[in-house]
């Protein structure tokens, strides 16, 4: 037989698998030093280790308890709860998460916490800048 069906043109090779196909899936059958050099393992502990710079940072350096520098704290105390869930995960490898539905969930908290440290970042530029920023133009580019 070709590698088209004849009746509908499509290549007749095994479909998409129904669960752990994604790229940041967790890989169900692989051991503990597998995971440690699995892509998504190595980029979660770099996660980790960020986010704990950023608060830990934040709340050392925070410009006098302002609201941005509470919130970069909060963004980043929950960036690295969120990253060591995600760590165990990757080791516990539950065969119920391992679908669909916890790739998709995983992208989306992930590109949620994304935008909320780029926000909190930029705030906390506009409130340690004060008036300096509005004599230069940059309050513009901060708010």
């Amino acid at each position: 037989m070709s590698e088209y069906d004849s009746y509908s043109q499509h290549p007749t090779g095994p479909g998409i698998p129904s669960s752990g196909a994604g790229p940041y899936s967790v890989p169900p059958n692989i051991s503990h030093a597998g995971t440690l050099k699995s892509p998504p393992t190595i980029l979660r502990a770099v996660e980790w280790l960020l986010a704990l710079v950023c608060f830990s940072g934040t709340a050392a350096f925070g410009t006098h308890s302002s609201g941005a520098a509470k919130f970069l704290v909060f963004v980043g105390v929950m960036g690295w709860l969120f990253a060591s869930a995600f760590l165990a995960i990757y080791f516990i490898r539950p065969p119920s998460l391992n679908g669909r539905a916890f790739l998709y969930a995983e992208t989306a908290i992930s590109g949620l916490w994304t935008l909320f440290f780029f926000c909190g970042s930029v705030a906390l530029a506009v409130a340690s800048c004060g008036d300096k920023c509005g004599d230069k133009g940059l309050g513009v580019a901060f708010g």
